[in-house]
């Protein structure tokens, strides 16, 4: 693969405003294009915003959820013609309602490619802190790789990017780029930096960290200051681009694909010693429980075929 460009946006959400929101990401998508990018990456949760747990529970929490979106709804397919209209990969976090239980969201990011194709999504396998009030934890079809024309991307979500078993996943995979997407505070900026280093070494991977900057917060973001922190490395856990913080800014620079194939000699190559320490790697989702295809024992010796469960499908999905 030639060298290619690449953006890393920081940026802030316009709060619980998904319209609003995609109208940035959008003029973002078309001024990375214009800098002959191949790939843009946008923070955690850009749609729209991160959860604010100082808000009144029950209204706010209503008030979060209207602001979740579907994979297959208007919103991504919007993006999604920006992407294949402009020739470009579009990496993003936002917040993903399920598909059947409205109720239930994730904190997802979506990988586009550059034909407008939506890949997927990798949701969060295990959200921080006081999230998990919030977010459904994903399951094991998040441990994933998105196959693009810019090469093999894997995703961490915040603190995801410091499961070390997470990240050897996308490794034995063939992570080529590590798409770190944050949120960062003063308090974590230090874990952000070391984190992207560790992974970049550990993985022989590019890592782009892209990160949510808050400007002039809403009431409904108040005490939820975000300092950004977006920077690029290379597979050697040098910076192409240092961080920078506190402001919405872009980060445009030259990737050399060549670097990652020396750089994986020693993270999956003979190096790595799999035959002594090795991964176990789950492949079934989680199943809360099932609804299966058949007549319980109890109908069938009762008669009454109202008991009969119907339908195989797993709850969360």
């Amino acid at each position: 693969m030639n060298k290619y460009t690449l953006i890393c946006a920081q940026m802030s959400p316009i709060y619980l405003n998904v319209d609003g929101t995609l109208k940035k990401i959008e003029k973002q998508i078309v001024d990375a294009a214009n800098k002959g990018a191949k790939l843009v990456v946008f923070p955690e949760l850009i749609l729209s915003g991160y959860p604010n747990f100082t808000m009144g529970y029950m209204d706010y929490r209503q008030k979060y959820n209207d602001s979740a979106i579907h994979v297959g709804g208007s919103e991504i397919q919007e993006l999604a013609k920006h992407s294949e209209e402009y020739g470009i990969v579009v990496v993003f976090g936002f917040v993903e309602k399920h598909p059947d239980f409205p109720e239930v969201i994730f904190n997802s990011s979506c990988v586009i490619n550059s034909d407008g194709k939506v890949l997927g999504t990798h949701r969060k396998i295990a959200p921080f802190g006081a999230e998990k009030v919030i977010f459904q934890r994903g399951d094991a079809r998040d441990i994933r790789l998105f196959e693009t024309t810019v090469g093999k991307i894997g995703i961490g979500l915040c603190f995801e990017n410091l499961n070390p078993l997470y990240r050897r996943a996308l490794s034995v995979l063939g992570e080529e780029l590590h798409c770190a997407l944050w949120v960062t505070s003063e308090d974590t900026k230090h874990i952000v930096e070391s984190s992207a280093v560790v992974t970049a070494v550990e993985g022989g991977v590019f890592v782009v960290v892209s990160s949510q900057v808050t400007n002039d917060p809403t009431p409904q973001e108040k005490g939820m200051r975000f300092i950004g922190g977006s920077c690029v490395l290379d597979p050697l856990g040098k910076y192409l681009a240092e961080p920078m913080f506190r402001n919405e800014k872009i980060i445009c620079v030259q990737i050399d694909p060549a670097q990652w194939d020396v750089r994986k000699f020693q993270s999956r190559g003979m190096e790595s010693r799999d035959d002594l320490l090795s991964l176990n790697i789950a492949t079934e989702p989680y199943q809360p429980f099932l609804i299966k295809n058949k007549k319980s024992k109890e109908a069938r010796a009762s008669g009454n075929e109202r008991l009969t469960l119907i339908k195989s499908k797993p709850i969360f999905l």
